[in-house]
């Protein structure tokens, strides 16, 4: 009779469908300890199993939190030379070693250290072992031999009911559990708190920006925190028209909506109105940033399979990384686990707890075992963001672009090697290129200047700052964790004399803005010319993913300039031209930058629009790059305006948002 629990996974010389004869006494070895081996091997014989002699062993594969003592046999048919595989069983590490937990009882196995070694009790015998080692052998012999190797008795542990007829039970593999306070359960109590995703989303058409793009449907992870929200990624929810919920290991799904999204960090809040949900769950608590080689557990939802997938890793590298969902720079964990499609939002834990050290949101097309992470404090940031403001309002930057200081001659320009710097700031530092200039003016920072140090903190000549031992950042981590509104102070060189300037941090005003969700973009149409702002959504849908060797020289020069020079300048790009009858012979223009419209210079959307609105000229004159030159009699172009709309069928001929 097979013991109930056990499975067949015999090869060659294993009767389908038939324990597997050394499967079956190594079972019996485990439940009765070596006071009952003979015995057991007597009723193995007389419980009809061939003639054989057995040979296996114990081998502890040590693993991270998951140790699996494996049983690993053959059988060996007399009078002949082949071996067959007779079977495998599994069983935690901590049940042969005294750390399991049962219904019943708690093992008492014990175990003690002494010199290097560990004792294992075994009755009145004790048989050492060496501590630390990859595998712990114990073989099974034959009984003629006169030596059985002695098995550690497990105690206390489950039974089942005694099928053998020697009076010894058997051991219930079933009603293992580890025990409380282990690594694998305070894992197992995390991955509750983990939820999938499910969004409905419509991206616009920026190439087309009077209608949408087809409605895609996805699926991320997430998990919940404190306050009954759900914490995901940005890129989740994004353009989104319906999120539903649902929990690991419950199937129904919850409608939900979106908190607060920050698309800078990539993090997004989720909340759930119904009460059910929230029954029994447990909000994760956050860690520190995770030091290098620290072992870390991602688990999501990734494709391939609709049950929480678990992957295990160590951490890479920790440095600031561009975000792909928005092209901010931020902190960024490197992991060597797997995050796919799907993981995105999941948490990463440490592996000897349930508290998350990050979030899971991108990987890497060109390499292999190489994700990455949104660590725990950039996480606290846009929290404390939200909580402080009662919504997010981003991420702050200095405002400026720079230069490495390492060329000799650059310093020597410079005068930092000439001159005393006073106490405490490294004759180090990086040359500021280009300054915001809606933040900046003399009193700040201006081109030219060598910035030393922020805060007090000195920067290196390639622009890093000491973060632990043996790291370096960029400085500009320095200022990413603080807020919209607050104030940092500078150490600059000016003219060869070192001064310190207070600086107001703000959210970064590029003149091409490098992402725009969540929101319909933004057109002008007028006598079939389609107006449209430079943005990076645009260069991708016209362009592709390699804009920068297609897109025109003109765009891509707007690209470089970075800042704006006054508060909402935009570019204007003449995207295309509708076919009409007006606009014959103006044939190939198109994705070209507007300077000016009847000779007044144009810097966004909204001064366009009112200076074609309050136009008087017989004319419109569009002044374009590249010398160009568009010209339509103003009112010819009013009056075919619906009904070049109609021939392209778009419904209006400017966007709401203007």
């Amino acid at each position: 009779m097979v013991p109930r629990g056990i499975t067949q996974r015999g090869g060659r010389g294993a009767g389908r469908g038939r324990p597997s004869a050394f499967l079956y006494l190594c079972t019996l070895l485990l439940a009765c300890g070596p006071a009952h081996t003979e015995g057991i091997i007597h009723a193995g014989a007389q419980a009809g199993f061939p003639s054989r002699s057995f040979g296996g062993s114990l081998t502890n594969q040590v693993g991270n939190g998951n140790d699996q003592l494996r049983l690993k046999g053959r059988n060996v048919v007399q009078g002949g030379h082949e071996e067959a595989p007779c079977g495998r069983l599994s069983l935690p590490l901590w049940a042969l070693r005294g750390g399991a937990q049962t219904e019943e009882a708690e093992t008492n196995s014990m175990l003690s250290s002494k010199q290097g070694q560990t004792d294992v009790t075994l009755g009145d015998v004790k048989q050492p072992s060496l501590a630390g080692e990859q595998e712990e052998m114990i073989d099974v012999v034959q009984q003629d031999s006169g030596t059985i190797s002695p098995i550690p008795s497990v105690p206390s542990l489950p039974q089942m009911e005694d099928q053998t007829g020697i009076g010894s039970p058997l051991l219930d593999i079933a009603k293992l559990k580890p025990p409380v306070g282990s690594p694998t359960a305070a894992l197992q109590a995390g991955f509750a708190s983990v939820v999938k995703v499910f969004a409905w989303t419509t991206e616009p058409h920026f190439s087309q920006p009077w209608q949408m793009r087809r409605q895609r449907q996805g699926t991320g992870s997430g998990f919940i925190i404190a306050g009954k929200r759900i914490l995901t990624n940005a890129h989740n929810v994004a353009n989104q028209n319906w999120v539903l919920v649902q929990r690991h290991g419950i199937p129904k799904k919850y409608p939900a909506r979106v908190l607060a999204v920050g698309h800078e960090c990539d993090l997004a809040l989720i909340g759930v109105d119904d009460d059910d949900f929230w029954t029994g769950t447990r909000a994760l608590e956050f860690g520190d940033v995770p030091e290098l080689q620290q072992s870390v557990v991602v688990v999501g939802f990734p494709t391939g399979g609709d049950n929480l997938c678990v992957t295990a890793g160590v951490v890479s590298r920790v440095d600031v990384h561009q975000y792909a969902h928005s092209g901010f720079s931020l902190l960024c964990v490197q992991i060597d686990a797997a995050v796919n499609a799907g993981n995105s939002g999941g948490p990463a834990l440490r592996e000897d707890s349930n508290k998350v050290i990050g979030v899971a949101f991108q990987g890497r097309e060109d390499a292999e075992n190489v994700g990455y992470i949104i660590p725990s404090s950039v996480v606290h940031h846009f929290l404390t963001d939200i909580d402080k403001n009662g919504a997010y309002s981003g991420f702050v930057t200095l405002g400026i672009t720079w230069a490495p200081l390492e060329n000799r001659h650059l310093r020597d320009f410079c005068g930092i090697d000439d001159l005393d710097l006073g106490e405490g700031l490294a004759r180090s530092g990086v040359l500021v290129c280009k300054v915001d200039k809606t933040r900046h003016s003399e009193n700040t920072l201006e081109r030219g200047d060598t910035l030393l140090a922020i805060d007090g903190v000195s920067i290196a000549d390639d622009g890093t700052i000491q973060f632990r031992v043996m790291e370096r950042l960029a400085f500009a981590h320095l200022i990413s964790q603080k807020y919209v509104g607050e104030t940092c102070s500078v150490t600059i060189l000016r003219d060869r004399k070192v001064s310190t300037r207070t600086v107001r941090l703000a959210a970064p005003r590029y003149l091409v803005p490098e992402c725009v969700y969540d929101e319909a973009p933004r057109y002008l149409i007028v006598g079939g010319l389609v107006f449209v702002p430079l943005t990076l959504n645009y260069m991708l849908h016209e362009f592709g993913k390699r804009y920068y060797e297609k897109a025109p020289n003109v765009l891509l020069a707007a690209i470089d300039e970075r800042f704006q020079t006054v508060e909402g300048e935009e570019v204007v790009v003449l995207s295309q031209i509708l076919a009409s009858e007006i606009s014959s012979g103006y044939d190939g223009i198109r994705n070209i930058k507007l300077e000016s419209v009847n000779g007044e210079a144009v810097r966004s959307m909204m001064q366009l629009q009112r200076v074609l609105e309050t136009a008087t000229d017989e004319f419109l004159v569009f002044g374009l790059s590249h010398t160009q030159t568009v010209v339509l009699r103003r009112s010819v172009a009013l009056s075919a305006t619906p009904t070049i709309l109609a021939q392209h069928s778009i419904a209006l001929p400017r966007s709401e948002l203007l």
